[in-house]
């Protein structure tokens, strides 16, 4: 009891401090305005309720109906009843010169995505008929045909189902398409790149060939429909199995697109080796860390990362100018991230990557009324990818009697996600934070407060016809979604409809802003 009391006031008298963080993030709400509060790394308005936020109604596995997502304002009211329909279930071809093309792929995008990074796609497959069967929820739906190479895709839409379209697709007449061949060699010595792959794009990125890798000799063959313009992006092969570069001039780097030539001259400095020793603080291996590279400032993108088993590796590259960082495992055992640091290759020695230990915080979680919250509150903390290392996780614990949880993790931009215990009505709370490695170990972060909760319900049934009746869909799950400054979706809330088709679920009452569609 006395240590619980002692961390207790540690934490509050950290909440007197000046509060240290970067000008576009917030870690509490008495860092914003006083009409404000802190959410998502970010100072907003309250709400008396939850304003516009996107929903995704997923029927159970095996269910006649689809998926369907939209936008809800809750300002307008907290109680949300959703219909579900009965996907658009056709058969559909796909021929060219009146036969049916075998094997091809034909994938649906939803057009008008309401939750940018969660994109609804249908695949389908063709039969040696050419005959393709899909299950497309209504809406609107962008298309793509992908036969076998050397064919080119072919683009479709946008395609309503609720108009009952034609699912049946032509690919341009084979005497209709273009052949470019051509030949990529090495600048300087001229010599051949093989198993390098080639394919046509738009202005926006977008393929209009089926990719092409060069031969022994350079060469390669593109098929492209009729009046195309085109640039070309050439990068490393993959083999059959589509992962692995191939091995003729590895390691190969990605250029930006280049205008077609018969022949393209393609920068290619010499192979370099990089030789790198992950260390602590005391100088000792660090095994199993990730060590990150990527090439800057030249005419080519060449990035890898490997692991460093043992706490040394090599890794090849070119010659070149590159940044580096070493990522050891997550755990609260292991150090911390390395700095990034700056080199040009070749290098005469093995570059040494120092890794500090890594940072501990003691935290308190506030419930709305300012008072710590019990225990058993889950800290999911997820550090903001920034240069070369992607999304990581800290080690934290669940909360005490008094609220008070222990992180363990690298200095950054984080997201916290409190999640109460499934018998506590409190909303899940996301807020940013920023930790720096220059603050003292074992210090305390300041208290976060939880977000007043707003509890929100319905119903979710489902329509088999057109005009026929209802019928109530149980254990369907109802996603609710807030988008950052990012257009990234972040998860408020969600729960699974009970046996008669009720949901209930608490969300945090902040308001949102609208983005997107």
């Amino acid at each position: 009891m006395r240590r619980a009391l002692l961390l207790a006031a540690m934490l509050a008298a950290c909440s007197l401090r000046e509060p240290r963080v970067s000008t576009s993030s917030c870690t509490s709400s008495g860092q914003c305005s006083s009409a404000n509060v802190c959410f998502l790394g970010e100072c907003r308005p309250p709400a008396a309720n939850l304003s516009v936020v996107r929903v995704e109604v997923r029927p159970p596995n095996g269910s006649q109906f689809a998926v369907r997502t939209l936008q809800v304002d809750l300002h307008v009211s907290v109680l949300n009843d959703f219909l579900l329909t009965v996907p658009l279930s056709g058969s559909g071809t796909v021929t060219q010169d009146g036969s049916g093309v075998d094997g091809g792929t034909v994938v649906f995008t939803d057009h008008l995505a309401v939750i940018p990074d969660r994109v609804e796609q249908v695949v389908a497959t063709t039969d040696p008929s050419g005959v393709y069967q899909p299950r497309l929820p209504q809406g609107v739906w962008d298309v793509l045909v992908l036969p076998p190479a050397p064919l080119p895709p072919l683009r479709a839409g946008p395609l309503d189902t609720t108009l009952s379209p034609s699912l049946d697709f032509a690919l341009p007449a084979a005497a209709t398409l273009t052949v470019y061949d051509g030949g990529l060699t090495v600048s300087g010595d001229g010599g051949p790149v093989p198993g390098a792959s080639v394919t046509a794009i738009d202005s926006q990125g977008a393929a209009l060939s089926a990719t092409s890798l060069s031969d022994a000799d350079g060469g390669y063959v593109l098929l492209l429909p009729p009046g195309a313009q085109f640039s070309l992006q050439v990068g490393p092969g993959t083999d059959a199995d589509g992962g692995t570069a191939l091995q003729s001039l590895d390691p190969f780097p990605t250029y930006p697109p280049l205008p077609y030539a018969p022949t393209i001259a393609l920068p290619l400095p010499p192979p370099a080796t990089l030789t790198v020793r992950v260390v602590d603080g005391v100088g000792d291996l660090v095994p199993s860390a990730r060590v990150y590279v990527r090439s800057v400032g030249a005419a080519w993108t060449l990035a890898r990362s490997v692991v460093a088993d043992t706490g040394e590796a090599n890794i090849a590259l070119r010659e070149g100018d590159y940044f580096v960082q070493a990522a050891p495992p997550t755990d609260a055992i292991s150090p911390g991230l390395s700095a990034s640091r700056p080199l040009t290759l070749p290098l005469a020695a093995a570059l040494d990557l120092t890794c500090p230990a890594k940072l501990r915080r003691l935290g308190q979680i506030l419930g709305p009324d300012g008072k710590a919250v019990g225990q058993n509150f889950q800290i999911v903390a997820s550090r903001i990818a920034d240069g070369l290392v992607p999304t990581r996780t800290a080690s934290t614990t669940p909360t005490d009697a008094f609220g008070v949880f222990r992180f363990v993790g690298d200095a950054g931009d984080w997201r916290f996600e409190i999640v109460p215990p499934v018998d506590v009505r409190l909303p899940r709370t996301v807020v940013g934070v920023t930790l720096f490695a220059t603050d003292a170990q074992d210090s305390s972060m300041e208290p976060i407060r939880m977000s007043r909760p707003l509890p929100v319900g319905g119903i979710v049934s489902g329509r088999l016809t057109p005009g026929g009746a209802d019928t109530l869909v149980p254990y369907a799950m109802v996603s609710f979604f807030s988008l950052d400054s990012y257009a990234h979706s972040i998860l408020l809330g969600g729960a699974r409809t009970d046996s008669l088709g009720h949901y209930d679920v608490v969300l945090p009452d902040v308001a949102q802003p609208v983005v997107g569609p």
